[in-house]
């Protein structure tokens, strides 16, 4: 029986209000290495979201090469490029550490075809059994926009065309397909409708996404995008997104954070074991008096802390009373006393923060924008906020009909 260890949205860079997280990650990283060790997978996949931000910096850059060659010393390890991640450093990272300069690890910067890397093929069980991997990194809406349009990219063009992209991975892992030895696998950076956000992730997800029923069906799907560890609902194979193994921010504080486990075999219901991972900073939220923070003091030391105080008088120096009460705690956002600008929290859940598109809207109705035009006017952001996770822009109708105009010039008559 093969074994798959599956990992995702490492986000290394990602900070929490300003504050640095390099100790959270080394702790995670060094947990995962450990459970790697541990199970001993013939496979190591990555889903994406490796770095938090496509502008690398070089200790992150260093950080993921150091694990993920210690990971690929176990086995060989996967890594498909994410919505934050750079397909141009992804792809200079294949040529540099990929098959060819003698490492089992693989960079998948863009989509490919089946026969040019969107299948790759692993021994597995000494030899016995195949792993066939069918590779799909984040695909932007914009690889499916078509000059001829008016109206520009609907969720609906997006949904045909990665249909047509995940069965042409399908027919690609069918190809030579042996069922008494291969075990097929998808991976893919990808929102599936029906998966469960965490609070904090925002609703551009939803703008564009792909059915479960679409995803080839295969012995395990391992996905990436979501942060909340999660099954995918509704179909008839194990399809699991790994989610982060640490919260991003306090929408992801009670998430229960993990790796995932698989073994399978040919012909068979691969069995899936979520692996709970513990390192790193807890993500706390308090809300009461001073009285019972001093009460409750020791539950909060070492954590990442955000307070909400009441029965204290608006402009006393909370922070400094909080800090002397949790000394080793990190105090992040706002120490509101009671009754302190309530109507400029936008959250509706005490600790979580809002979602930019949504903080956008509240932003027009304070300002008198009628429902109609802020709707519109939020669409537009967040269409921006997609293009900004992508290194090529979407070309705007407009834009596009007057290139083809300038292009094909006609000259009036004599």
């Amino acid at each position: 029986m093969s074994r798959t260890l599956h990992t995702s949205d490492w986000h290394l860079g990602h900070t929490l209000f300003g504050h640095s997280r390099e100790e959270d990650f080394d702790a995670v990283l060094a947990e995962i290495v450990d459970v790697a060790r541990e199970y001993r997978p013939d496979l190591i996949v990555h889903s994406g979201d490796l770095f938090d931000s496509s502008r690398l910096i070089s200790v992150d850059l260093m950080r993921a090469l150091v694990t993920l060659y210690r990971l690929s010393d176990i086995a060989p390890t996967v890594v498909v490029a994410g919505n934050h991640d750079s397909p141009g450093y992804f792809k200079a990272l294949d040529f540099v550490t990929g098959p060819s300069r003698g490492k089992g690890l693989f960079f998948i910067d863009r989509f490919r075809p089946a026969h040019e890397g969107g299948v790759l093929t692993f021994d597995a069980c000494g030899g016995e059994q195949r792993i066939r991997l069918a590779a799909m990194p984040f695909v932007h809406p914009n690889r499916f926009w078509s000059s001829s349009s008016t109206s520009g990219m609907t969720p609906a063009d997006y949904a045909e065309g990665m249909r047509g992209l995940q069965a042409e991975l399908l027919e690609g892992l069918r190809e030579g397909y042996d069922p008494s030895r291969d075990v097929l696998l998808f991976t893919s950076h990808v929102y599936v409708a029906g998966a469960t956000r965490s609070k904090s992730e925002r609703a551009v997800h939803e703008a564009f996404e792909v059915s479960a029923e679409d995803l080839p069906e295969v012995s395990y799907a391992a996905l990436g995008h979501i942060h909340r560890p999660q099954n995918v609902p509704g179909i008839k194979f194990p399809a699991h997104y790994a989610g982060s193994p640490l919260p991003m921010d306090f929408g992801e504080a009670t998430d229960s954070k993990s790796v995932v486990i698989v073994d399978a075999a040919p012909g068979r219901e691969a069995k899936v074991q979520p692996h709970r991972l513990s390192s790193g900073r807890r993500l706390a939220y308090f809300p009461g008096t001073l009285d019972e923070l001093r009460a409750q003091a020791a539950q909060y030391d070492g954590t990442f802390l955000k307070a909400d105080i009441t029965g204290e008088e608006p402009g006393t120096l909370l922070t400094r009373e909080v800090a002397e009460i949790v000394p080793n705690a990190i105090l992040v956002g706002p120490i509101r006393a009671q009754g302190e600008a309530a109507e400029a929290v936008l959250d509706d859940t005490p600790g979580d923060e809002p979602e930019l598109p949504d903080a956008f809207r509240a932003y027009l109705a304070r300002e008198g924008m009628s429902s109609a035009v802020a709707e519109s006017t939020v669409w537009a952001f967040t269409q921006l906020l997609n293009e900004s996770d992508d290194e090529t822009p979407s070309p705007a109708p407009v834009e596009e009909q007057l290139r083809i105009a300038l292009s094909d010039t006609w000259t009036e008559a004599s």
